[in-house]
C-alpha cells in the first residue's frame, strides 16, 4: 500500500509500505525522505501521535492513501519569549503598566486564535511563510 507523509510547510511524499510496517520501521524512511534525524520526528495520524513505535500501521488503522503528518522538531532552538519582546516594543510608546496590559491582552487573544487553528490551517500558514522567506 502507499501512504502520504507530509510535514508542515513542505511537499507531500508518497511511501510504499505494508500494513505490517511498524512505526519504528517507518520513522527512518520518513527521516531519509526529508533529510532529518529520526529523533527529531513525531508522526501524527488524524491528530494523534503515533508514539508506540512497536505498533504497526494496521494497528493504528492506517490504510492505503491515508495521510500521516510529520512534525519535525528543530534542534537546539533558543526560545524567545514573545510577550517580553512585545512588551519591550510597547514601552517605546506606552508607560510600563499600559504596555504590560496591552501585551497581556494581546497574548490572550493570540493564544485563543492559535488554539482554534486546525493542522490544515497551520500547514497553509507554514507554506505562505516559507514562500515569503524564500
Amino acid at each position: 500500500m502507499e501512504i502520504t507523509v507530509k510535514p508542515l510547510g513542505l511537499p507531500a511524499k508518497y511511501i510504499k509500505v505494508s500494513e505490517l510496517t511498524t512505526i519504528s520501521e517507518l520513522l527512518p524512511r520518513v527521516a531519509t525522505e526529508y533529510a532529518v534525524d529520526c529523533d527529531t520526528i513525531t508522526l501524527l495520524f488524524k491528530g494523534t501521535p503515533l508514539s508506540d513505535k512497536a505498533k504497526t500501521l494496521q494497528e493504528f488503522s492506517i490504510k492505503h492513501g491515508d495521510r500521516v503528518t510529520v512534525v519535525v522538531k528543530p534542534r537546539h532552538q533558543t526560545p524567545v519569549d514573545f510577550e517580553t519582546v512585545l512588551n519591550s516594543y510597547l514601552l517605546k510608546n506606552y508607560d510600563r503598566s499600559a504596555a504590560q496590559a496591552i501585551a497581556s491582552k494581546f497574548m490572550q487573544l493570540l493564544i485563543k486564535k492559535l488554539d482554534s487553528l486546525s493542522l490544515d490551517d497551520i500547514d497553509r500558514l507554514a507554506v505562505v511563510l516559507s514562500q515569503q522567506s524564500s
